[in-house]
């Protein structure tokens, strides 16, 4: 029986692994990483190649390797120091250097020989721990860890009636999503004013015509949530609150929809020189014509006709109850607040031996659970939880 089951192998299911083994102490041998792509961080990193990120919107102190400052050393080791690899404000690393330092801490650490390729299909308890079912496999561990993420497209009604009918649309995070499908110099429609939109406008404005399409203005904001949500300067009031009242903060104090400042400064330019076209609507609705292009109706009355549309509407908010967890959370009765989301205890623990990070710990955690903030915040909270198992297990020994 394993020690700890990570079901997740992103950027939390990966760190929180990594932490359990090399710095709380677990052996390897009791740990492993339940994720159904080949290799860890697959998923993320193809949708953050999709987008055309170039610099990350985090500073250079979020990474998946535990010492805070092993981005920067590593850095400065491989002599990657220019100003192609760096950003400022705060000192963001670029797309590029990040994802080589991603692979260098699990090649260094052989986190990939902690990883099992499937997908969880059941969870059920047992006397001493609990039992994870998958295609192929039935996998038996004293913790379970959830670290799946936030998995659903957010598609727009009309998007989805006509990408049923096979229509020239694509979701900028799907996985399938694949510039090469676009015909050189077609017209595209970006849908989405956050920073994957304005990512891939910019990518794609140099070899087509891209008409970016946003709800709202365009707006700068350097994270997306204020860093005072990492410490007690807001987490207190938010741990005092009920959680109705978290779920709200949570609402408020994320910048949904907002651009990192030098794809804020890019996007301003591009307009300004009409390498980009920026339309302040929202889309009513959208139907093919004869000739396979798609007519969008805009809430100005104007149309707007393209050949191709990226979706860059994000990820839609997905309780564990529409998800595989349905059948577990049923069976063990497992607490939720009124929003759906689980009701978690100061070590994440939601029942004896399950624990959950990402958008499964955000009433726990806040609104930077989701991010490379938030697994880290994880390791934290686990870190007592931790102590006391080993010194348990000691005692038994």
């Amino acid at each position: 029986m394993l020690d700890w089951l990570v079901i997740g192998g992103g950027i939390h299911g990966t760190h929180l692994a990594h932490v359990l083994v090399n710095q709380y102490g677990f052996s390897a041998d009791a740990v492993r990483i339940l994720d159904p792509h080949e290799k860890l961080l697959a998923a993320w990193g193809k949708r953050t190649a999709n987008t055309g990120m170039r610099y990350l919107r985090s500073p250079r102190v979020h990474h998946i390797d535990i010492d805070y400052r092993s981005l920067e050393y590593f850095a400065q080791e491989q002599q990657l120091n220019g100003s192609e690899f760096w950003i400022n404000p705060y000192h963001r690393p670029s797309y590029a250097l990040f994802q080589k330092h991603c692979q260098h801490v699990i090649e260094t650490y052989q986190l990939d020989q902690l990883h099992i390729q499937g997908q969880a299909l059941s969870l059920h308890r047992l006397k001493d721990g609990w039992c994870v079912d998958t295609a192929s496999d039935r996998l038996t561990s004293r913790r379970v860890l959830l670290a799946t993420g936030r998995q659903s497209l957010l598609v727009p009604d009309w998007a989805e009636r006509l990408m049923e009918q096979e229509a020239p649309i694509q979701h900028v995070l799907d996985m399938t999503f694949d510039t090469q499908q676009i015909p050189q110099g077609a017209t595209i429609a970006v849908i989405g004013g956050g920073i994957s939109g304005g990512q891939i406008a910019l990518k794609l404005m140099d070899n087509h015509k891209v008409t970016l399409v946003t709800r709202q203005t365009l707006r700068h904001r350097d994270f997306d949530s204020s860093p005072c949500w990492l410490g007690p300067a807001c987490m207190k009031s938010f741990g005092k609150a009920d959680y109705a009242r978290r779920r709200w903060m949570i609402g408020e104090a994320r910048h949904t929809g907002t651009l990192a400042r030098d794809i804020h400064t890019q996007l301003k330019t591009a307009i300004k020189t009409e390498q980009l076209n920026h339309r302040q609507e929202t889309v009513l609705s959208a139907e093919m014509t004869t000739d396979n292009r798609i007519t969008l109706k805009l809430s100005d009355a104007s149309i707007c006709i393209v050949d191709h549309i990226i979706l860059a509407t994000g990820l839609k908010s997905v309780t564990p109850e529409q998800t595989w967890l349905a059948d577990t959370m049923k069976r063990y009765q497992l607490r939720v607040a009124e929003c759906g989301y689980p009701i978690l205890d100061r070590t994440l623990c939601w029942a004896e031996g399950l624990y959950a990070s990402g958008s499964l710990a955000e009433l726990e955690l806040g609104p930077s659970s989701t991010n490379i903030a938030g697994a880290r915040a994880t390791a934290k909270r686990l870190q007592q939880l931790c102590r006391i198992s080993k010194h348990h297990s000691a005692r038994i020994m």
